[in-house]
């Protein structure tokens, strides 16, 4: 297979997914993406072992890490400050508290997550 007809295949697989997706979600019915995911996962990674040609190579995989190094890095700075907004405003609602709180935590689980996997993988 070529890398063209995989991009074709990897985008067909993602539009055919999506549909899917939002139709089962509209009916309410949340076993079907679960399994729609589990067979695109499955689909692409057989396409992905036929191509013969070079998908990425090692400057794309060191631009990758920068991009979402930076993502991550922006991401987290956007969060805090949009918690210490709703936090504030925690008196006018309690429900800015709960979400002010979640977003705080999952900033606090993405930067310890991004953490153990830089070590993980530094220490590969």
């Amino acid at each position: 297979m070529s890398l063209k007809r995989f991009k074709l295949v990897k985008i067909l697989v993602v539009i055919a997914l999506a549909i899917t997706v939002s139709q089962s979600i509209l009916y309410n019915n949340y076993i079907i993406p679960i399994f729609a995911v589990a067979v695109s996962f499955a689909l692409l990674m057989s396409c992905k072992r036929r191509v013969k040609e070079v998908i990425a190579d090692e400057r794309d995989y060191e631009i990758g890490g920068k991009a979402a190094r930076v993502a991550i890095q922006i991401f987290s700075w956007i969060a805090v400050v949009i918690m210490f907004v709703l936090y504030s405003y925690r008196d006018a609602s309690s429900v800015y508290e709960g979400i002010a709180l979640t977003l705080a935590y999952s900033v606090c689980f993405l930067m310890i997550l991004y953490s153990a996997l830089f070590y993980f993988f530094n220490k590969k």
